[in-house]
């Protein structure tokens, strides 16, 4: 995946920035022997393997129960050194990563560079990274009982998964029922879903489920009442009717 970020296309400042993926930056919390370092701080980091995330910069705090992925760029509101001298970067609501879980990134100033071309491939990582985080937010929930009208992780139904996920991974309201989320994007056909799109079954306007495309024609959903979130496959028996991309 090609991270290279121009520093021309992100606006990073303490107040409202955001990250790569789509993280707001606030709720911004410390911890009463952190550090706050100004200098040289990094406009970006990106993971090098999935990290937990921290509502302090401390290991000795509380995580927040998500985690980024792997390969994905986020960009950094703050840098703080805890007590035992160790580096955290904030990267969205109350949420802390340690620095020996990403690598930092030096924004591009190469004027040789075709403008146009670097900002088709900046949108194809963030593109990319953002499927990524959906998924991998998806997957932490494998196994969350079905509850009927259920909008947390104590239990979903299936609109509830998928607002759920969106919000946390992306910081993105999609609605919290079928029909409103089917306007959280463009319509595509089941044929040109990408790996983080939405699925839907039934009419556009009167869809009854939906779910979490995966790639390799397998999505993941809060399926019925009795059930639990998994991953299935796609099957001419139960098939998707559209998908949707959300913007």
């Amino acid at each position: 995946m090609n991270t290279k970020i121009k520093k021309s296309l992100i606006s990073f400042t303490a107040a409202a920035s955001l990250a790569v993926t789509g993280l707001g930056m606030t709720g911004l919390t410390t911890h009463a022997a952190t550090q706050i370092i100004t200098d040289n701080v990094p406009s970006v980091v990106t993971a090098n393997k999935t990290a937990m995330l921290y509502k302090t910069p401390s290991k000795d705090g509380d995580t927040t129960g998500r985690a980024i992925a792997a390969n994905t760029p986020w960009a950094v509101g703050q840098e703080a050194m805890d007590d035992q001298g160790n580096i955290w970067y904030f990267i969205g609501t109350d949420a802390w990563v340690q620095a020996s879980d990403v690598t930092t990134n030096t924004a591009s100033t190469d004027t040789n560079t075709d403008a146009a071309t670097d900002d088709s491939s900046t949108q194809a990582a963030t593109t990319e990274s953002s499927a990524e985080s959906v998924i991998s937010t998806a997957k932490q929930y494998i196994g969350t009982p079905y509850v009927w009208g259920g909008k947390t992780p104590s239990g979903f139904d299936c609109s509830g998964f998928t607002s759920y996920v969106y919000q946390q991974a992306l910081g993105k309201s999609i609605g919290s029922y079928t029909v409103a989320q089917e306007g959280a994007g463009t319509q595509e056909s089941v044929s040109q879903a990408s790996a983080g799109d939405l699925l839907f079954w039934g009419s556009k306007g009167s869809t009854y489920h939906v779910g979490i495309y995966l790639g390799n024609n397998q999505y993941i959903a809060a399926p019925k009442p009795g059930d639990s979130v998994k991953i299935a496959t796609v099957s001419s028996y139960f098939m998707p009717s559209f998908a949707v991309h959300v913007n």
